[in-house]
């Protein structure tokens, strides 16, 4: 399997092969060593960054990125290591974090103020890590949309 052309969706878990346009989308982006790159689900429709595929003779599997803990934002967290810093990045609402103690922070705090959101994480060693996607509310989107928008206005958080 060419792992550029096959990717896996972080919302359903589906692994599909990229169509022509996604292909011709990808694949320079890829070769430039562009880590954050959205694409859609044809399994669920959702918009999901590109995983690639991978074939691995163990079955591991990669690990699961984070919900976004911002308010009425439902889309997925994930660490782009792009020069000259790396940092965790939001490709749904454009929010950024330049430490995970901020993310962490971030996380706690949306915990804090809508408990259904505690089910998008769990608590490893004293930190958070994504959670599994079977606990979340059915409804999970519904009701981070009426969620209260907060009053941070700058992309960059903490």
């Amino acid at each position: 399997m060419d792992s550029t052309k096959n990717a896996r969706c972080q919302v359903c878990n589906e692994t599909f092969e990229l169509d022509a346009q996604q292909q011709k989308f990808v694949a320079p982006l890829v070769a430039k060593g562009q880590n954050f790159i959205m694409i859609e689900c044809p399994s669920c429709g959702s918009s999901t960054q590109f995983v690639k595929a991978a074939e691995s003779a163990d079955g591991s599997v990669e690990p699961a990125n984070y919900r976004c803990p911002i308010s009425q934002c439902a889309g997925w967290v994930d660490l782009v290591e792009e020069p000259p810093r790396s940092f965790w990045g939001c490709g749904a609402c454009g929010s950024i974090w330049y430490e995970e103690k901020n993310l962490q922070k971030e996380i706690t705090g949306i915990v804090a103020l809508h408990r259904y959101r505690a089910s998008s994480y769990k608590q490893l060693d004293g930190r958070w890590v994504p959670g599994d996607l079977s606990s979340e509310p059915e409804n999970y989107e519904e009701l981070v949309e009426k969620e209260l928008a907060d009053d941070h206005d700058q992309l960059v958080r903490g």
